[in-house]
């Protein structure tokens, strides 16, 4: 089984210089939100290209800073339909799951 995850966000001083600062610019806060506001549009189209090629979510429950999908293939063949939906391998993390038996 091959799982993707999809990266949501993170804490915010993860992607802002803004830990431990007494003085923020404000500059900062709109550049982060443009590119959030890019970056969850892209994670919505790659994810309805999934959904929509029989890929299906994992429980999520808010608590995670991504999105799981699932199925049951090879990564050779994740890989191939990844490259067919154009989705860039760099906008995701796949990994090959062991089958429990």
């Amino acid at each position: 089984m091959i799982n993707i995850s999809l990266w949501l966000y993170g804490k915010p001083s993860w992607g802002m210089p803004i830990e431990g600062k007494a003085y923020i610019n404000p500059k900062i806060i709109r550049e982060s939100g443009d590119d959030l506001r890019n970056h969850l549009h892209n994670v919505a189209d790659i994810l309805e290209k999934l959904q929509s090629s029989g890929w299906k979510m994992s429980e999520s429950y808010g608590s995670i800073y991504a999105l799981e999908l699932h199925k049951n293939t090879t990564k050779k063949e994740a890989q191939k339909e990844l490259k067919t939906l154009k989705i860039n391998i760099n906008d995701i993390n796949i990994e090959e799951l062991e089958d429990e038996e």
